[in-house]
């Protein structure tokens, strides 16, 4: 019975996601309304196994519906509608990285260069971990930390540390941390990450390309700091009871990973050109074909009709095994993006506009508040999406801002690295702790935490200088 019902949720995703990735072609309103049915038919059919924290989410999206229907405000029917159609959308947007993940899992290419990142000389494996965990974390989300995490254990036995325990102590901090920084930087600096998409949808008035410029150079900042922190707290004094090892070579396969995250963004910038749909939109047409292109290239030597059918059988049943497990990641999105919106449609704009204009709030300071706004409830255990998607929303609403407005999208997504650094109930801490075998409080506040703080600080700056320059 178990069996049957994951099939069927599988069918009923794989469903959502044609319907909206045909309408970013042929826009029928149809296709709309069968992606919405198809949303709410996902989460009705995984619901006895999705988180509490989801289900909360998705309580709170159908209380607001209610609220919206006993308010009256304008149109409702259209409103909610709206609203499911964002959900719908991020819903398929977290989805479809499934066929980036499931390339990858088997790709050589992939393999030789995660152990290229960690077999290096202390300082070089730092710089190309953290490279790492921004590059496989555009194509792979929190893959990365599984892949590269299981890497880095692998790699750091006792043996290879010289028999020395200190050694591999410290060397497993250091590319644990390189790690987790690298990948914090991807909601900031991938054009594939779920929060570009958030901002562009729920500001319409934003363009990538005013963004993401922005978010490498905060992102540079971050990395830049890390590697400083790393160089400065190196133990030196221990280099000489490291063991001698030559580095592997393979610089072919990082220009080839490149490549990938490089062919995905321009594929949708095309897509964006010819059909006239924002890049976001676009990436949910790009990031699938890309994926398949990649896995038919593994199984060319078996001929194209041969090859094809074999991709079309894997890609199926792969689905089925994996689409249900992202049951409460999809409820949380879908339940963000809706309450994103419908709040945006239910708070008076004047009320925002007097809470972001009060006296009491300098406006130079707004973009570091909404850093903060995003850090604060994921100390708590709330998701950024939730967060983020609420106060953008909540901004596309506001009437008049008295600052520009990219400087407010990127605080927030600033605050979502930012929370990936610094709260110990994130999934990617979780994750990384259970590899290495560390409490998820260790390497976030122990290890990580002072680094954190100095990011606080230059990111507090940095924003501030930043919105006193676009005045």
């Amino acid at each position: 019975m178990t069996l049957r019902r994951s099939r069927l949720s599988a069918l009923i995703l794989l469903g959502m996601i044609a319907c909206v990735l045909v309408y970013v072609l042929v826009p029928w309103e149809a296709l709309r309304w069968v992606s919405r049915l198809l949303l709410i038919g996902y989460i009705a059919a995984e619901w006895s196994r999705i988180a509490n924290n989801a289900r909360v989410m998705v309580g709170l999206a159908a209380l607001l519906t209610v609220w919206a229907a006993v308010a009256g405000i304008g149109d409702t029917t259209k409103v909610v509608a709206s609203s499911l159609d964002t959900g719908a959308f991020f819903a398929t947007f977290f989805a479809n990285q499934f066929f980036l993940r499931e390339a990858a899992r088997t790709s050589k290419l992939v393999s030789r260069c995660s152990a290229f990142f960690v077999n290096q000389r202390p300082g070089r494996r730092y710089a190309l971990l953290t490279l790492g965990g921004y590059l496989f974390g555009i194509i792979l989300n929190i893959g990365v930390l599984s892949l590269l995490g299981i890497m880095i254990k692998q790699r750091n036995s006792l043996a290879s540390a010289g028999g020395n325990a200190q050694i591999r102590d410290i060397r497993e901090r250091r590319m644990v941390l390189a790690l987790l920084r690298g990948f914090s930087i991807t909601p900031l600096a991938s054009p594939l990450s779920i929060s570009l998409a958030v901002l562009l949808t729920a500001l319409p008035e934003l363009h990538w390309s005013s963004m993401l410029p922005l978010g490498i150079a905060t992102g540079i900042i971050i990395l830049g700091l890390g590697w400083l922190e790393d160089k400065l707290t190196a133990p030196t004094h221990l280099a000489h009871l490291v063991p001698p090892h030559e580095p592997t070579r393979d610089v072919a396969a990082l220009l080839g990973v490149t490549g990938l995250v490089l062919l995905v963004f321009f594929t949708a910038m095309a897509f964006e050109v010819v059909l006239g749909v924002p890049l976001s939109r676009a990436m949910l047409v790009s990031t699938p074909l890309v994926g398949l292109v990649w896995l038919g290239r593994q199984y060319v030597d078996w001929g194209t009709k041969r090859g094809s059918l074999l991709v079309g059988r894997r890609v199926v049943r792969k689905a089925a095994e994996t689409f249900p497990n992202y049951r409460t990641e999809i409820a949380i999105l879908s339940s963000a993006g809706f309450i994103g919106t419908l709040f945006s449609a239910l708070v008076p704009p004047e009320v925002l506009g007097n809470i972001i204009t009060a006296p009491f709030l300098p406006p130079v300071v707004l973009p570091a508040l909404a850093m903060f706004a995003v850090v604060v409830p994921a100390l708590a255990g709330i998701n950024p999406i939730v967060s983020v998607t609420i106060l953008a929303s909540a901004l596309h609403s506001a009437p008049h801002l008295p600052i520009a407005t990219e400087s407010l999208a990127l605080g927030l997504i600033a605050g979502w690295s930012m929370s990936i650094n610094s709260s110990t109930l994130t999934a990617s801490a979780m994750l990384l702790g259970e590899l290495v075998g560390k409490p998820a409080k260790t390497i976030v506040l122990g290890w990580n935490g002072w680094f954190t703080l100095a990011c606080f600080v230059a990111q507090g700056g940095w924003l501030t200088a930043l919105t006193l320059a676009m005045r």
